[in-house]
């Protein structure tokens, strides 16, 4: 009798909690974008004869339906959490180290993307040179390449392999002992829960570009650093299950001045100054910088000022990177995640004195 009062009590709260989020998924308001996931989430599919029979219906509106069920992010949280607490260490291909550091795995199924992307810049390169352009390449490491010395003492992965690739293209990634040297002894240079790099990582690239580019990097104590964040939590604590051991503090490199620049896309004068204030209420503060990503933006001072003009063909890690530089050059980013390839962008070339070309491992690698 006591067995069968145990059972009916499962099963009617079972069917509760069952009903409840039922209903929940038609009635509590929908969003069509998880800043936590950092993802745009699965719209309601339409019913049609075509997806009916082919299946696709049901797979979508599976998709929809696990996108929307009321309390998702704490079943999410749950489920992560049990992982961890079952010792495996990581969740959602992100591993979780020392000093509540977040690492993203850098292991790839092929290197073949990273071998064409490789060989494009490389010609791309060699095209601005003859043209008469000066023109550099480098390549920025992972979190995971720069934050090595936080990873389990017993983690092995091949994170290495497209290292040695990049390597044995003669290409440069000399930023990386850099980096790794800086962060050993103690000093910030990335994020513990995004896999950007921080203002003070971006600093140390910028002094090593100086004779790239040939300018004179100002010392440290020439800006003042400005916390604007101690609460960020970034895409990688998006991808490892909204779980974090410890959130980011996010430091400006300010000077005077920075203030006075204006950042103009399509044309048109958008914004004056190189940070986005208003974006500190989201959850991306990385964003911050310059706003996000554009297809082309354009970044000079206000004063009618003759200045060197670098051409800056990037990805978002050059976007911390932009406030050091801007002390120098009028820049002109071109982001070619936005175009077909890398001919599209050399016929876009013109009246610039410099061209750098700054990829991250991964963007090279996907």
């Amino acid at each position: 009798m006591k067995q069968r009062s145990i059972d009916i009590a499962i099963s009617i709260t079972a069917g509760a909690l069952i009903l409840s989020l039922s209903v929940g998924l038609w009635l509590l308001p929908s969003k069509d974008f998880s800043e936590e996931e950092n993802r745009l989430l699965s719209p309601l599919p339409s019913l049609r004869l075509s997806t009916l029979t082919d299946g696709s219906f049901s797979q979508e509106l599976g998709d929809f339906l696990r996108d929307r069920l009321p309390l998702r992010l704490n079943f999410i949280r749950l489920k992560t959490l049990s992982e961890l607490l079952l010792l495996k260490g990581e969740a959602g291909g992100v591993i979780f180290c020392r000093d509540g550091y977040l690492l993203l795995r850098g292991e790839y199924e092929s290197l073949d993307r990273a071998q064409r992307s490789l060989s494009e810049i490389s010609d791309l390169r060699q095209a601005l040179t003859e043209k008469g352009i000066p023109t550099n390449a480098i390549y920025l490491p992972r979190g995971i390449d720069v934050m090595s010395g936080k990873l389990p003492l017993l983690y092995r992965g091949n994170e290495g392999d497209i290292l040695q690739l990049i390597e044995e293209s003669k290409e440069n990634i000399d930023l990386l002992p850099l980096l790794r040297d800086a962060a050993e002894t103690g000093e910030q240079v990335w994020f513990r829960t995004d896999h950007h790099w921080t203002s003070h990582g971006a600093y140390i690239a910028y002094v090593y570009l100086s004779s790239m580019l040939g300018y004179t990097p100002y010392e440290k104590d020439f800006f003042y650093i400005e916390t604007i964040s101690e609460n960020f939590l970034g895409s990688v604590y998006s991808r490892a299950g909204c779980i974090a051991p410890l959130p980011d503090t996010v430091d400006l490199y300010r000077y005077e001045g920075d203030d006075q620049y204006r950042l103009i896309a399509d044309d048109t004068t958008h914004h004056k100054g190189l940070y986005f204030f208003d974006l500190l209420g989201t959850k991306d503060k990385y964003s911050i910088f310059l706003g996000g990503n554009y297809a082309r933006l354009t970044v000079e001072k206000e004063a009618d000022e003759e200045r060197p003009r670098l051409l800056l063909i990037k990805d978002s890690y050059a976007n911390a990177l932009v406030p050091f530089l801007a002390l120098h050059f009028d820049i002109e980013l071109i982001d070619p995640r936005f175009y077909s390839g890398f001919e599209e962008i050399y016929e876009m070339v013109e009246n610039v004195d410099y061209v750098l070309i700054i990829q991250g491992v991964d963007t090279i690698a996907t």
